[in-house]
């Protein structure tokens, strides 16, 4: 059996067992000595560390400083606390505060102390809301700032160009009306929805008006309510604003477009209504009934539910697809029969 330890522990345990002629007492603790020797050795300084010292006397000066910070550190505990026992609360700027103060102050004569603490509830305060509603401010702001550093940069720009969206956006304006599920099929709705799309308001509710379809009356509502929340929610068919009618009647020009699909439109008013796309859309189940057959059959006759969306633009779009339409004519030119172009794709035999 070998002994693997290296030359200095060595040394320094057979050091440790010579005697010594100075304590005679010495050779009682060798074999303390010899095990220790051999047990790593870890030292640790007791200087940084106040284990050890004596807490001396606190001088004269420092007792009031102490009592104060102690008593000033009790009460912050207090009020923390009580905030957090605190009952729902207002804003201060809410428009029921002040009921809220008349409430508080006449609950006060029979509500206790005890009790008041005791009624947990949501502390509706600002900066309480503000964890869960804000929990990242600085970073909000900074997106804010970046957002806005990034809109002026462009709008000052003179070599920046506005995207083709973007410039529609600004421009134009519309309104997406969508109808709860109608107890009718697709196959019955979608005849009204493609009678209506492309039409003005004005002549879509006369064909409404005198259209036989059950489901009629529902889409004509539903043309009113999409006009009117057009008109109160965007601004739209209003004309800008109010003017005289001797102006309007000077600068009155009736611009002659085409539309995609070929017909013919006099457009007097821009800002006037029109739909621009209605479809329509399957819905849930309305639920079904069984109808017995032949041979102990039996089928399931499902009822179904189905939805109208409308979309609504001014007829300012109309003129502006209109003068795309042209432009895009006049950059292509006139149609050649014979181009003038390389042959390619020469072979000798046929291709067919």
């Amino acid at each position: 059996m070998s002994l693997n330890m290296p030359t200095r522990r060595l040394l320094q345990s057979a050091g440790s067992s010579l005697p010594s002629t100075t304590l005679a007492l010495q050779h009682l603790s060798l074999s303390q000595t010899s095990t220790s020797s051999l047990l790593p050795l870890t030292q640790r300084r007791t200087a940084w560390f106040s284990f050890g010292k004596k807490k001396g006397p606190q001088p004269a000066s420092l007792e009031p400083l102490s009592k104060e910070l102690a008593s000033s550190t009790a009460a912050a505990t207090d009020a923390r606390m009580q905030r957090a026992l605190r009952g729902g609360q207002l804003a201060q700027d809410s428009i029921f505060s002040d009921e809220a103060a008349a409430d508080a102050a006449r609950a006060a004569k029979d509500v206790t102390p005890v009790a008041e603490d005791m009624s947990m509830g949501l502390n509706r305060d600002r900066s309480v809301l503000a964890r869960a509603t804000d929990p990242d401010p600085k970073g909000r702001a900074r997106w804010e700032r970046k957002m806005v550093i990034r809109h002026v940069a462009k709008a000052t720009d003179p070599f920046s160009k506005e995207s083709r969206q973007a410039r529609i956006l600004r421009t134009e304006k519309e309104l997406r009306q969508r109808s709860a599920w109608m107890p009718t099929s697709v196959k019955k709705l979608v005849h009204l929805s493609r009678q209506i799309a492309g039409k003005s308001v004005e002549e879509a509710l006369v064909q409404m008006r005198y259209s036989k379809k059950k489901m009629a009356k529902e889409v004509a509502y539903q043309i009113e309510l999409a006009r009117d929340r057009a008109v109160v929610e965007r601004g739209m068919g209003i004309g800008g604003g109010v003017k005289r009618e001797a102006e309007e009647a000077e600068r009155k020009v009736v611009e002659k477009i085409v539309t995609k699909d070929g017909r013919h439109v006099e457009v007097e008013d821009p800002t006037s209504l029109y739909i621009a796309q209605s479809w329509v859309e399957r819905g849930p189940w309305r639920g079904h009934r069984k109808s017995p057959r032949a041979r102990g059959r039996m089928d399931l006759i499902k009822r179904p539910s189905t939805g109208l969306t409308v979309l609504l633009k001014e007829q300012k779009t109309l003129v502006r697809e209109h003068k795309e339409r042209e432009e895009k004519k006049y950059r292509q030119g006139p149609w050649e029969h014979l181009p003038n172009r390389p042959v390619t794709a020469q072979r000798q035999h046929y291709s067919w």
